[in-house]
């Protein structure tokens, strides 16, 4: 006779990986006790590991059994449903049950925007991202909504309230990590200020993203688009050319850049860039 109870010997099993003697001693311990929920929410997760849509509506199964649901068993099905299930409508529903429960999760708070966002439901993510903390975090997915939905003046405001954020409360100087999450903001406002027509603060912008990402040129490329858009197709040029010699592949980039902003057909003369 085992010196261990069916629970214990899933348990064990999961951290080895065998999945498959888990779940048959799970089976063992729900059969003998349907309604041990701790029991039901592990094997939940352990269908949840199994390939196949039968494994996925098992182990939904087993977490609707569950009479007093929590937050996270709504997320759990919520990610059933769209990981599993390819259902997106029921993951939103999920994950709206669950924020009902834990609205302080921002965790579960982001998922439910993603999920917005993936159903077009616009203005409600926007409600959602005005709900909460308003740090820079929360400021920058906010920015990061308001450039999807080609708000550009609002998204300038977001991320200018987030980098404001970001710097009063973590040193962007001295710590990378800090720095580089100020770079990714600054690199989106970069592109918002391009898209409002806004081109000597999306210079300035870019020009930050790329001094903070030395090893990715298409922040500087895009430097020159800016300088190019006002006119400055000589120092476009110098600093396109340099890139280009680095990076040759970046000409689509510019070309693609070209499709858009038609005044920089001077700039691809001067590369040499075809533009067929």
């Amino acid at each position: 006779m085992s010196r261990y109870s069916p629970l214990e010997l899933a348990e064990a099993f999961i951290r080895t990986g065998e999945l498959s003697d888990a779940l048959d001693a799970l089976n063992a311990h729900i059969e003998a006790d349907p309604t041990d929920e701790a029991a039901l929410r592990l094997r939940s997760a352990v269908l949840m590991r199994l390939p196949g849509e039968a494994n996925a509506r098992a182990a939904l199964d087993d977490l609707q059994r569950v009479t007093t649901p929590t937050a996270e068993d709504f997320v759990q099905q919520s990610i059933i449903w769209q990981m599993g299930l390819d259902n997106w409508e029921q993951a939103l529903m999920m994950t709206e049950q669950a924020y009902a429960r834990a609205a302080q999760d921002e965790r579960i708070a982001e998922r439910l925007l993603m999920l917005y966002e993936h159903q077009g439901e616009y203005h409600r993510a926007r409600d959602l991202c005005a709900e909460q903390p308003r740090n820079w975090r929360w400021l920058q997915l906010a920015g990061d909504l308001a450039q999807r939905t080609e708000d550009y003046a609002a998204a300038i405001e977001w991320y200018t309230e987030a980098l404001d954020d970001l710097t009063h409360k973590l040193d962007t100087v001295d710590n990378p990590i800090a720095r580089n999450i100020m770079g990714m903001i600054c690199g989106s406002r970069a592109t918002v200020l391009l898209k409002a027509g806004r081109l000597p603060d999306a210079q300035t912008d870019f020009e930050t993203t790329a001094e903070i990402f030395k090893t990715d040129l298409s922040y500087s490329l895009m430097v020159g688009v800016t300088l190019a858009l006002q006119g400055r197709i000589d120092e476009a040029g110098a600093l396109c050319g340099s890139i280009l010699e680095d990076e040759p592949a970046f000409a689509a980039v510019l070309r693609e850049q070209a499709v858009i902003y038609p005044k920089l057909e001077a700039l691809l003369e001067q590369l040499g860039i075809n533009e067929g």
